[in-house]
């Protein structure tokens, strides 16, 4: 595997989250079953009493059911879809961390979006001319929204401040900062 391959490997890891603990607890669950049921099958075999029930009285309520295994086998069939469906959603959702890749020369490098929507707001903040606490921002991917709040009486030049920020986060190489929003709010604040 060549150096290249593998830095992409490691990006992806630490970009996407393992599904690795859904699938850990479906297997103990599907093992304790295969379990009890194999238990319940040497008890019998050995003519010792079943722990829980006898196979066979379980087979047998199921072919001719009465009431109260009616409404157990409801109560286990729902529980299991209610399984079913967390499973499904957890299998197809996408497994994206809140993180980024970054280009280096020596090696893969990974860094929380929080940290690009920080280095926007602080781009943006010098190029209004107005404190950080009034710009916010927001990263994913290649798309970065900057919401910034003017001082009374002070114009904002949209256009310059998303300059401002487009090339600050053009600095750290591939996507970031090629699709940025820039909101500047109608009424400003009190220096």
């Amino acid at each position: 595997m060549s150096t290249q391959q593998l830095e992409q490997r490691l990006r992806r890891r630490s970009t996407h989250r393992s599904r690795s603990t859904a699938l850990a607890l479906t297997l103990v669950v599907v093992a304790l079953i295969a379990a009890w049921i194999g238990t319940e099958a040497v008890l019998q075999a050995v003519g010792q009493r079943p722990l829980l029930a006898d196979p066979q009285t379980v087979v047998d309520a199921a072919l001719k059911p009465d009431a109260a295994f009616t409404t157990i086998a409801e109560v286990i069939a729902a529980a299991l879809v209610i399984l079913g469906v967390i499973l499904i959603v957890l299998a197809l959702k996408p497994g994206r961390q809140p993180r980024s890749g970054i280009d280096h020369d020596r090696g893969a490098v990974v860094i929380d979006t929080r940290i690009l929507a920080s280095t926007a707001a602080n781009a943006a903040a010098l190029a209004a001319g107005v404190p950080e606490s009034n710009t916010s921002a927001t990263a994913r991917g290649h798309r970065t929204q900057v919401h910034v709040v003017p001082l009374s009486g002070i114009p904002v030049d949209r256009a310059r401040v998303e300059q401002a920020v487009q090339d600050r986060l053009g600095r750290l190489g591939g996507k970031h900062g090629t699709a940025v929003k820039v909101t500047v709010d109608q009424k400003g604040t009190l220096a």
